[in-house]
Formats: structure tokens, C-alpha cells, sequence
């Protein structure tokens, strides 16, 4: 099923080397309502492998023809699951349409494997923690929202649903045409790489027709402990 550009105002809420591109922007704060939150500011004396980021657990790689936002705060509580989530979102500032498939993700770790996005059926078979992973994407966007002028959006949101809640009905939405000054918003999945997880540097790489070179954002995993839980690392 194809998605068409749905626009919303601000009052409404929406719907659920090589390790850098060129002309890299410097960063913005991405909501009038959030004026206090800006990217956190990377010290200019130090060099890092990762993208900028936008707060302690979303990266983005801005540029002239899109910007590519990961976020990976449900991923750090991932423990024995064969499947890891990254919420994404991807703006389109070129001229023409970017066709967003699966295909144009794949995830490549420190190793140089790469890997592609996990099939729907088969995550909603074997893993539980889907709706979990969506509620906390949609409390992440507070940190994710798209550029505003007096609180009016610039850009047009495109629905996609990669992964349908298993426990409500929901149409899957894998091929999204994002037009000029448009963006989409999802929870994607992978394997878990064989490099590990956690601590490790990861790519995302965005490739589809109107782009000459892939969009790569380079992102880190944390493991953060749950409430409950008890580091194994540890005596």
C-alpha cells in the first residue's frame, strides 16, 4: 500500500573516511515549542566516529538534500531478543520524490557486515516487545520534531507503518512516496549484529533513487538497566 502526504498543523498530533556526508549543516532546534531544546553541541577539540545528536539518544546526519534522524532509546533495554529497534525519520529537502521501501535501510556494524531490515512477520512472530517499542517512539518525538516557523511546520507528514501493532488493526505501510518537503517517521528492525549490540559503533545506511551516495548515520547502543534489573557484569 502506498501512503499519501497527510499535512497537520501543530495543534494536532500526528499519527503514528565513510562515515560522514558531505555538507553536514550545523545543527538546529527542531521545534518553536521546544525552544530550549537545541542539538547538543559536539566540542570541536574532539573527534568522534558518531553523527551529532540531537539528544542523548537520537543522532541525525543533516544535509543539503535530507536529513536522517536514529533514535535508539527502546534498543538500550534490548537484552536476549534477536531484534532491535531504532525509531527513524527521514526529511526530504530535494526537488523530487524519494520511493521508500525496506530496502532503502540496512543496518552495517564495526565489522563491515551489513544487514537488512527484519521481515515484518517474522518480528511480530518472535518478538514481544512491539507496542512497548511504539509507545516509547512516540514519547521520543518530543525530541524529533520537524523544523517550525511560529509554530507552523515546514514540512508535510507521510504515514508508513513497517511493523503493525500485533495487538490492534493496522495496515502495514512499507512503500511511502515522500514528496519535496515531506517526511516519514517509523520504528524499523534488525538482527542483532554480530558484533554485539551495545557500545560498538553502528551505521544506518539510506539509499534510494535521487540520492548519489548513501545517507549514513553513525550511532551508538547504551545498555541501560531496567528498574528491576540486576547487572550481570557485575559480582
Amino acid at each position: 500500500m502506498r501512503a499519501s502526504a497527510e499535512r497537520m498543523s501543530a495543534a494536532v498530533a500526528r499519527p503514528t573516511g565513510r562515515w560522514r556526508i558531505p555538507g553536514v549543516a550545523a545543527p538546529v532546534c527542531l521545534a518553536a515549542a521546544l525552544a530550549a531544546c537545541a542539538s547538543l553541541e559536539r566540542n570541536p577539540t574532539v573527534v568522534s566516529p558518531y553523527s551529532d545528536k540531537l539528544s542523548p539518544f537520537n543522532y541525525k546526519e543533516e544535509g543539503r538534500l535530507a536529513m536522517i534522524v536514529v533514535g535508539v532509546d527502546a534498543a538500550r533495554f534490548i537484552r536476549k531478543e534477536a531484534y532491535f529497534p531504532l525509531f527513524v525519520q527521514v526529511l526530504n529537502r530535494t526537488k523530487g520524490t524519494f520511493e521508500i521501501t525496506r530496502e532503502a535501510f540496512t543496518l552495517e556494524d564495526p565489522l563491515g557486515r551489513q544487514y537488512a531490515i527484519a521481515p515484518a512477520r517474522e518480528v511480530a512472530d518472535s518478538y514481544p516487545r512491539l507496542d512497548l517499542d511504539r509507545r516509547l517512539f512516540i514519547q521520543n518525538r518530543q525530541f524529533t520534531e520537524p523544523i517550525t516557523v511560529n509554530g507552523v511546520g515546514l514540512y508535510t507528514y507521510v504515514q508508513s507503518n513497517f511493523y503493525p501493532s500485533a495487538s490492534r488493526r493496522a495496515l502495514l505501510i512499507d512503500q511511502v512516496s515522500l514528496p519535496p518537503q515531506s517526511y516519514m517517521e517509523d520504528v524499523i528492525y534488525f538482527p542483532i549484529p554480530e558484533s554485539g549490540l551495545n557500545g560498538v559503533p553502528l551505521r544506518l545506511l539510506f539509499k534510494v533513487k535521487g540520492l548519489e551516495e548513501p545517507i549514513e548515520v553513525v550511532f551508538e547502543v547504551p545498555r541501560t538497566l531496567g528498574i528491576f534489573e540486576k547487572d550481570e557484569d557485575r559480582p
